[in-house]
């Protein structure tokens, strides 16, 4: 039996499909991150209860704290009652220096960051000025009837770099109510670090290069913090979080990347962090090299089966996110049938970059450090956030996006608010959202 949550309520849904009342009793004791590891798709209805409209693919992970359901609404809002989009999530990189030299690195640091091209001091803006960035953000959302905003700190290089980070993840908590995401390798997470994360964090997601003790030098050139310190790390993190009383609302969560080294390891890694009371596991495609194709690296029998089988260690206190498509190792961004993509870039108004002291479309390197994409620079004056999404300053950022993009970084993000788009506008009749639950 699945379940079906939204608009306060909660329903069944059958195996024939069929929708079925349900009490709050059966699933309403459910947190937030019980209820993202058991999540399974998106589901809408219509006024006759009837599904119109259902996708299978899972973005617990990708939109937690936030749900599949309030991006789905939000769109709704815009569409049907012309209410202007709020800013649902906001991704920071706010530090350069980083420990890793990753061979498949798609951010700057990795790329050359231009940084003469970018304001005078944007990335030197005291703890004040940062704080009242997050402010803005926040009752910009508010006014658009939004109140939870998605703050994820990942870097341009390592977050835990940044030198005021326990202060900044403390002001998003308490005085912005923020929904936080840190992404990290952990190589320089200190114990004061580790302890504004137990107390403020949403979401916890350490990213490993790679499995072994020699992954880490051989994939990222490093050699001070390894695997074994990673898995120590990690240890911390639950640890604290157990004596914390944090295990039913705080999500960590690992990050791997699929590789041909790692064909045969990946279940024996996966039942380690289960064992260890890990909450999830994401394996992900990378990149496709430059002048390749996807295709050029399929995923052998024994990946294939390591997989699967990891998969099947999926309960409702683990879970696992796998890619969308096992066809090969690699993915691409590449725009491949511009009739499916959609004419207008949702991504730039409901999920911008914050570069320092700048707003950018997207995390697309060409994009991000291109100042043709810059939708404005803080400067600390009152609500700049309505001059830079302005709908005038928006269509002239993103005249050629995504008509001209030759990729895309948020393109399974922009299908969806398309497809969802889509059936506001093809349906008359009033629409309700759902998550579903496992």
């Amino acid at each position: 039996m699945e379940y079906l949550i939204g608009d306060g309520e909660v329903k069944c849904l059958t195996p024939s499909g069929e929708i079925a009342p349900a009490t709050q009793k059966e699933i309403g004791s459910l947190s937030k991150k019980q209820i993202a590891i058991r999540s399974d798709g998106l589901i809408v209805l219509d006024e006759k209860g009837e599904v119109v409209w259902s996708t299978r693919k899972r973005y617990a992970q990708h939109f937690f704290p936030l749900s599949v359901v309030d991006y789905a609404r939000a769109i709704y809002a815009f569409e049907r009652f012309g209410k202007p989009l709020p800013i649902l999530s906001v991704d920071s990189h706010d530090t350069l220096e980083c420990d890793f030299k990753c061979a498949d690195c798609l951010s700057g640091c990795g790329k050359s960051l231009p940084i003469e091209e970018y304001p005078k001091d944007n990335f030197k803006m005291p703890l004040e000025f940062y704080e009242h960035i997050l402010k803005e953000i926040v009752e910009y959302s508010s006014r658009r009837g939004f109140s939870k905003v998605r703050f994820e700190q990942s870097g341009e290089g390592n977050p835990d770099f940044y030198e005021f980070r326990p202060e900044i993840l403390s002001f998003a908590k308490r005085n912005a109510n923020m929904g936080i995401v840190y992404v990290t390798s952990g190589s320089q997470t200190d114990d004061s670090l580790r302890h504004s994360l137990i107390e403020n964090a949403d979401f916890i997601r350490i990213s490993f290069p790679g499995i072994g003790q020699n992954a880490y030098r051989f994939y990222s050139g490093q050699t001070d913090f390894t695997y074994n310190d990673s898995m120590k790390n990690l240890e911390k993190i639950l640890d604290e979080r157990r004596k914390n009383g944090r295990e039913k609302d705080l999500m960590v969560g690992a990050r791997l990347a699929l590789r041909s080294e790692h064909e045969g390891a990946y279940l024996d890694f996966a039942k380690r962090l289960r064992e260890m009371g890990l909450d999830v596991i994401q394996i992900v495609k990378i990149l496709v090299p430059e002048y390749k194709r996807p295709e050029d690296f399929p995923v052998t029998s024994l990946a294939m089966e390591q997989l699967q089988a990891t998969r099947d260690l999926e309960n409702p206190s683990f879970g696992v996110s796998l890619p969308h498509s096992l066809d090969s190792m690699y993915y691409s961004r590449e725009i491949e049938d511009r009739r499916e993509f959609p004419q207008q870039c949702f991504s730039a108004l409901i999920q911008p970059v914050l570069m320092g002291r700048s707003l950018f479309v997207c995390t697309k390197s060409e994009v991000m450090y291109s100042q043709a994409f810059r939708l404005g620079t803080f400067q600390g004056v009152p609500q700049e956030l309505e001059q830079f999404l302005s709908p005038a300053q928006v269509k002239e950022v993103t005249k050629n996006v995504p008509g001209e993009c030759k990729s895309c970084c948020s393109i399974y993000d922009n299908m969806l608010m398309h497809s969802l788009q889509g059936v506001i506008r093809s349906i008359k009749s009033g629409l309700r959202f759902y998550e579903v639950i496992k």
